[in-house]
């Protein structure tokens, strides 16, 4: 009798612990299948946000481009592809007007004129003709009387021709006599002409031996540069 108790209650503590292992065994796997839940919900959780944050950085990228596009249609207006605004007139208006060119008006007489001053230049190279002179002389002589005459028939139809009077003479002897010595010789030709009626206005400049027409050393260069000299005024 004692031995049957005893078998009973081995099998009633087996049974317990087998129902308390199946017991265990259940209740962790329901804990592991809430666990699962939870896990996947917090997954699906995370793929939402970087499926949100994905959305959200391709609006953002959408945004970003839409604002792009809209800049770019702002710069292509202000190329050309829409009219300015702002401005009182269109391009096509916008005309840059240059300044009107003044043109002085020529005075046929005033032409006239130079050609006419322009020849009696010309006119006088060909007939005043330079004065010689003896060395350190002042005075005329024959053949500078005769050229002198002839300088005289041209003033006397130019009277209002102004006449400068030159006097040069050669290297030799110091400069300032040299420049006294060439004064006197303009003077003495301008009496000349005055004595022989002329009217021009007359202009004197001695130059001395600082304007020689030939440097050779010799008499025959020396010669060439005692003299006087007569031109009108523009004229050499």
């Amino acid at each position: 009798m004692l031995s049957g108790k005893v078998n009973l209650l081995h099998w009633v503590v087996i049974a317990g612990l087998v129902g308390v292992i199946g017991l265990g065994a259940c209740s962790k796997k329901s804990v592991m299948s809430t666990a699962s839940g939870e896990d996947a919900q917090q997954g699906a959780g995370k793929k939402g946000g970087d499926g949100n944050t994905a959305g959200g950085g391709a609006g953002s990228q959408g945004d970003a481009m839409a604002k792009a596009d809209a800049g770019s249609g702002s710069v292509r207006e202000g190329s050309g592809s829409t009219p300015l605004q702002g401005f009182n007139k269109k391009p096509d208006e916008e005309r840059v007007v240059a300044a009107g060119t003044m043109i002085a008006k020529v005075d046929p007489k005033d032409v006239e004129a130079r050609k006419a001053e322009q020849r009696t230049r010309e006119a006088a190279k060909r007939q005043l003709a330079d004065i010689y002179f003896d060395y350190d002389k002042w005075a005329l002589s024959d053949e500078g009387i005769k050229n002198l005459a002839q300088s005289a028939e041209f003033l006397k139809q130019n009277p209002s021709v102004p006449l400068t009077i030159e006097g040069h003479c050669d290297e030799r002897g110091s400069r300032e006599y040299n420049l006294v010595l060439g004064e006197k010789r303009a003077k003495e030709v301008r009496r000349y002409l005055a004595d022989r009626g002329i009217k021009n206005a007359v202009k004197l400049n001695s130059f001395g031996k600082e304007r020689p027409v030939c440097t050779e050393h010799e008499e025959s260069c020396y010669g060439k540069n005692r003299r006087a000299h007569l031109a009108v005024e523009g004229g050499q």
